[in-house]
């Protein structure tokens, strides 16, 4: 199958689950005054009036945070996860990643504001923080699931640590890193949100809580569905992406 056709094959099948949002939101719609809750389709109709001057402006920058985090957060969680499974220090590293997940992301983004200030630090090192705890559990427990034997039986054959990790841990962490992709990506999206609304002046973040002040409605349900558009054409492209070039680990042949 041909890349292309792969990208819209997974941008339909992601974009079923933001349909079926979508449809709850306008069954919702219906048992609340507009100014509450506007119907999808009056924030559709009204997106000329809420496509402001700066608006690219502070979609480039929250774009820009959460890739800098997630990268951040994805690096550093999958890396210990591995590191980890490696060196069979699961349980310490695991009990670790809970305790964190704990920690309220609120607090977090006070004592990020009080540290560096309004601006971009603070909702970056929360996405980073708040996302890298389930990015490294679920390395963990990817990695958990390789096949033993089967990395016990090359070992008798005194196989190169290069060709136990090709034929063992390779195989296992592919999907893991798809898996941390879709994981990582989604949450970043929502933590940044966050991090904007405590310490930032500009972002969707910024924007949707100016809205929300104002309680302008239809704004602050435009900004959720650019958030989703956003978190839809990413989870397409890397799903084609792995279809495509890393279909063997799989379906192998």
């Amino acid at each position: 199958m041909k890349p292309s056709r792969i990208f819209i094959s997974s941008l339909l099948n992601e974009a079923f689950g933001v349909l079926l949002i979508i449809a709850v939101w306008e069954g919702v719609s219906l048992f609340y005054p507009s100014y509450i809750i506007p119907s999808p389709a009056a924030v559709v109709t009204g997106i000329s009036a809420l496509l402001t001057v700066d608006f690219a402006h502070h979609l480039w920058i929250t774009a820009c945070r959460i890739i800098a985090g997630f990268l951040i957060a994805f690096g550093i969680g999958t890396l210990s996860g591995v590191a980890a499974a490696v060196m069979k220090i699961t349980k310490p590293v695991n009990s670790l990643m809970v305790a964190l997940q704990v920690v309220p992301g609120t607090i977090l983004g006070v004592v990020f504001l009080l540290m560096f200030g309004i601006g971009s630090s603070t909702p970056i090192l929360l996405v980073a923080v708040l996302t890298l705890p389930t990015l490294a559990i679920n390395t963990i427990n990817g990695m958990a699931k390789r096949n033993i034997a089967q990395e016990e039986y090359l070992k008798t054959l005194q196989c190169s640590r290069w060709q136990v990790a090709r034929l063992s841990y390779i195989p296992a962490l592919i999907p893991v890193l798809q898996s941390n992709l879709s994981l990582g990506m989604s949450m970043a999206v929502k933590v940044v949100v966050l991090g904007e609304f405590i310490g930032s002046q500009d972002g969707l973040g910024y924007l949707l809580n100016h809205a929300r002040i104002m309680f302008n409605m239809k704004e602050v349900f435009f900004y959720l569905l650019v958030l989703m558009l956003f978190t839809l054409l990413f989870q397409a492209l890397q799903s084609s992406v792995f279809s495509t070039f890393l279909r063997k680990y799989y379906f192998p042949e």
